[in-house]
């Protein structure tokens, strides 16, 4: 008989606040990990000593009468992009060898000040460009379909929340990588104001786009780690009797590829909530933006890693050495080019959504992705879901907004997936706005 699966960030908060100890809780998801990772390769290293021990020590602080708030003794597993101390880093490759961690990463030294565990980290796309066939360590299976993957590039840490092996998990989004793998497993996946989370300690991908992020369980979960890594804590969820009516924008514009009919119709049905009014936000230039995107991902990748790649092209899969052969033919005029257009652009596009309390887009074209080729199914084509799929969500970090992956159930299938947007800085305010569209 399996383990019982990890429940949520606030569920074992809660059974921690009623009695539990954190000792059980991390001796539990040790046990599924060590029962089904092999299976759904979602962690690449766990240090089960140092977990455990760091359980002992919230047990006794709790019971000593000193918790430290609702994340203590709560597991969580990070992306390794993150430092922990003494604890490898290898960003899904061999181009780093063996090398520890110096220091651990102001965000997740935020998360062990609040009391959380870090029990692990998670797999990802080799270096956080590679495909989905990471060639170290192996595809990242589905928990809700074996048949299925996880998109990416957090790919790993979408995975073990969804197969209970920790309450939350962090990941990264340069462009869309938290939010393509939640879409793809039915959580939420959070990246923040861009900013809002510090990435001292986080192995970059492309610094002017990079975020850390949350995948979850719940807009609650999200709220609660997200303002735990940031060091400071999001408002409290408002009154949503208090809110007579919220306005949402759609932007066709910004999709420009074809959605399955079983996102838009759950997008639908989500934005007939009674409170709910649309307009349309147009956004002709949302081509052009979407692609100055890919142009600086692509030469801010290469400007990090393009020499020691080409010192040690066997250290990395062919997908990295092929993403940076793309990357270098690159001209610095077209880089500073992107860079005008991002700039200009997001000036304007966010002024469009000054007077709106959140924007909608879809995640992602369809359901979870195939484990075999990484295509999506979208009104009977096959559609990538990946690199190219980028263009549903690379926009944010251009923006440099918050966005929230929403899971929308469809009946007898894999859940699909919209994301919500609001203005730089309004993290609380969009949380908020999820809250009240979901009640979760």
């Amino acid at each position: 008989m399996k383990s019982s699966a990890c429940g949520s960030v606030q569920e074992t908060s809660n059974k921690i606040a009623a009695g539990l100890s954190p000792v059980e809780v991390v001796e539990g998801c040790l046990e599924r990990i060590n029962e089904l990772n092999g299976q759904i390769r979602a962690m690449i290293y766990v240090d089960e000593a140092g977990a455990l021990d760091a359980a002992l020590r919230a047990r006794d602080e709790i019971r000593s009468g000193h918790r430290r708030g609702p994340l203590h003794g709560v597991p969580i597993a990070i992306k390794d992009v993150v430092d922990v101390e003494n604890w490898p880093t290898t960003a899904g490759s061999r181009l780093f060898g063996n090398r520890l961690a110096q220091n651990t990463a102001a965000c997740v030294a935020n998360l062990q000040a609040a009391g959380a565990i870090i029990i692990g980290k998670t797999n990802l796309h080799e270096l956080c460009v590679g495909g989905h066939d990471n060639p170290w360590f192996g595809k990242v299976v589905n928990p809700l379909d074996e048949s299925r993957g996880t998109g990416g590039t957090s790919s790993g840490s979408a995975a073990a929340v969804a197969a209970g092996f920790c309450a939350a998990a962090i990941g990264t989004d340069t462009g869309g990588s938290n939010r393509s793998p939640a879409a793809a497993t039915g959580l939420f996946g959070y990246k923040a104001t861009n900013g809002l989370i510090a990435t001292t300690g986080v192995m970059s991908t492309a610094p002017s786009l990079d975020c850390v992020g949350v995948l979850a369980r719940s807009v609650g979960d999200v709220r609660l780690v997200t303002g735990a890594l940031a060091g400071k804590q999001l408002s409290p969820p408002e009154n949503r009797e208090s809110r007579d009516s919220i306005t949402i924008g759609v932007c066709p514009d910004l999709i420009g590829a074809p959605v399955d009919s079983t996102v838009e119709t759950a997008l639908a049905a989500m934005l007939s909530h009674p409170t709910v009014g649309t307009v349309e936000v147009a956004f002709k230039e949302g081509e052009a933006f979407v692609a100055a995107g890919m142009t600086i991902l692509q030469c801010e990748f290469a400007k990090t890693y393009r020499d020691p790649i080409e010192q040690n092209p066997d250290l990395v899969g062919d997908a990295v050495r092929a993403f940076l052969q793309d990357s270098i033919r690159i001209s610095a005029d077209a880089y500073n080019d992107a860079v005008e257009i991002r700039d200009n652009l997001r000036r304007q596009f966010l002024e469009k959504m000054a007077g709106l309390d959140a924007l909608a887009i879809p995640t992602a074209p369809g359901s979870a992705p195939r484990l075999s080729d990484e295509l999506t199914q979208v009104n009977g084509e096959m559609m990538p879901w990946g690199m190219a799929g980028g263009r549903f969500r690379r926009w944010a970090n251009m923006l440099g907004v918050p966005a929230l992956a929403i899971p929308l159930q469809v009946p007898n299938d894999l859940p699909v997936s919209v994301q919500l947007a609001a203005l730089p800085g309004q993290d609380a305010a969009l949380l908020d706005v999820a809250d009240m569209l979901t009640g979760r």
